[in-house]
């Protein structure tokens, strides 16, 4: 028996289970991870924060022009600044990466040093300061205006003082936009309880330089706060939970349609093959619901194979029990002349010595004559695979055999069996060799394309009546005396069955007639 190797597989309801997990969370990874992750929406803000420095950053430099348009302090810029400023376009392009680049501390607070304003400054502070509480109500920015030396000229708050030494400021005033983030300043006051909505640990800075005539006269620095992933699934909390409904009963479905067209069916089939395994059920019935096209193929396969090996096991049970009545009697008469033989020794007559001599090697003729057939017959059963020979060829090599038989073949053209060259002299063979044990002299082979079939008359002894149905069957002889096996018609039954057709005999005034019937369209040539 063939040792299976055991070892752990995952069974199919695991494996529908993990689809279905798969499912519900590829997409909700693919979407959080591509768009919205805390990255993008730093950048969002970013980026809008730039364009409102931009807009401001002109507002000052408008205004400031008209107190001063030419300024002699603040930083001069460079060659390559004041090409790319001349440009038509010269966006600024978002670049803060919150798995790249590094959160800084809160921003330090303004240094009070008691220094006045310039005139220019002055004279616009009060407009900024009104400008940036108003935009203020509605973008939630922060914005503060810078002079040439870091001194807070206007905001949106009441923050007043100098932010000269913050990094940012400083690149800002030598002509510089710069990006940042950093850690909010009310870091220590949080705590668990904190609202998911208003929860976001850092604030992005942008400080955007302000110029006249090719001098940064100042900055505009603007701070807010992101929205980060937390924030964003609160907001979108009752959108995200129908998306998550829809995506659980979609699994569900999916589960379930998985189940019924692949999972039952596989385990109604396990059961069908135990039945046929353990002898429960040699032909199971066929699976009411096979689910999918490939389950009901192999579910029909799995019938069919059933049905095969269940008639090939009767038939080899049948043929064991044919074999073992047959070889009965000639093995007892050989053992039966064997014993007389011994037990006589020297007193036993010359001619019954022969006699029994004689009869021991025609029984075992028989015995090798019958064993013959069965071989013969396990190769025709063998036999298998489409294949196609000329009635005519097959016809002029198999009466070389049978010289005194006298064949014709009574058909309009030549007609291809669907045989192979060896099947069809094999049942010629044994239909030509059971007329000539029969006292035929003549053979007529006809073929009939209507019906196709093939028509075999001998005018020998014929068949009686009675014997009509039987005369096919495995070791069924009227010549058992003269050393018939029943084998040959047999033989000839099992090579047609290869290929679907028959043979039987049919009724005549005299002789023997049989047909073989192919059930095909005529393939005469």
């Amino acid at each position: 028996m063939l040792k299976v190797t055991q070892k752990w597989r995952p069974s199919l309801a695991l494996v529908v289970s993990l689809v279905c997990c798969a499912l519900v969370a590829l997409p909700v990874i693919g979407v959080l991870g591509a768009r919205l992750s805390s990255n993008q929406f730093a950048r969002e803000t970013e980026r809008s924060l730039l364009a409102q420095a931009a807009i401001f950053a002109e507002l000052y430099t408008a205004a400031f022009a008209q107190q001063q348009p030419s300024p002699e302090f603040g930083h001069p810029l460079g060659p390559d600044q004041i090409e790319r400023l001349a440009q038509d376009f010269h966006p600024v392009p978002p670049r803060l990466d919150l798995f790249r680049g590094q959160v800084l501390p809160a921003r330090p607070d303004p240094v009070e040093t008691g220094a006045e304003l310039d005139a220019p400054y002055v004279a616009i502070a009060e407009n900024l300061s009104q400008l940036a509480t108003s935009a203020r109500k509605t973008t939630l920015s922060g914005y503060l205006f810078l002079d040439h030396s870091g001194q807070i000229v206007a905001s949106s708050g009441k923050v007043t003082g100098t932010l000269g030494d913050v990094p940012e400021v400083i690149q800002a005033l030598q002509g510089e936009t710069v990006t940042l983030l950093r850690y909010r300043d009310d870091q220590t006051n949080r705590h668990l309880l904190n609202s998911i909505s208003r929860d976001t640990s850092y604030r992005v800075f942008v400080a955007h330089p302000v110029v006249v005539d090719d001098r940064v006269v100042g900055a505009v620095y603007l701070s807010r706060t992101p929205m980060d992933l937390r924030k964003f699934l609160f907001q979108e909390r009752y959108t995200l939970g129908s998306v998550a409904a829809f995506m659980v009963l979609s699994a569900a479905l999916v589960g379930f349609l998985m189940w019924r067209l692949i999972s039952k069916p596989i385990r109604d089939l396990s059961a069908q093959s135990r039945d046929v395994a353990t002898g429960l059920k040699p032909v199971p019935d066929p699976i009411l619901h096979y689910g999918v096209r490939e389950l009901a193929d192999l579910g029909n396969n799995v019938v069919s194979m059933a049905s095969t090996l269940s008639d090939r096991s009767a038939a080899i049970e049948t043929y064991t029990n044919h074999v073992t009545h047959e070889l009965k009697s000639p093995v007892t008469a050989i053992l039966g002349a064997a014993e007389l033989l011994a037990d006589a020794g020297d007193d036993m007559s010359g001619d019954r010595h022969k006699k029994l001599v004689s009869n021991i090697q025609d029984e075992s003729l028989r015995m090798n004559a019958l064993l013959e057939r069965l071989r013969e017959l396990a190769r025709a059963s063998a036999q298998t695979g489409p294949a196609q020979s000329s009635l005519a060829e097959s016809v002029a090599i198999t009466i070389g055999e049978f010289g005194d038989l006298n064949v014709r073949i009574h058909t309009k053209a030549d007609v291809t069996l669907p045989l192979s060259p060896d099947q069809s002299q094999i049942v010629l063979h044994h239909l030509l060799q059971n007329a000539q044990q029969h006292s035929a002299t003549k053979i007529d082979i006809t073929y009939d394309s209507a019906s196709d079939s093939l028509t075999v008359q001998d005018n020998g002894t014929g068949i009686s009546a009675r014997n009509h149905d039987r005369i096919i069957q495995p070791f069924f002889t009227t010549r058992r005396d003269a050393g018939g096996t029943g084998m040959g018609l047999a033989i000839v039954a099992a090579v047609l069955g290869q290929v679907g057709a028959s043979i039987r005999a049919e009724p005549v005034e005299s002789g023997a007639l049989f047909r073989l019937t192919f059930g095909r369209a005529s393939d005469a040539s």
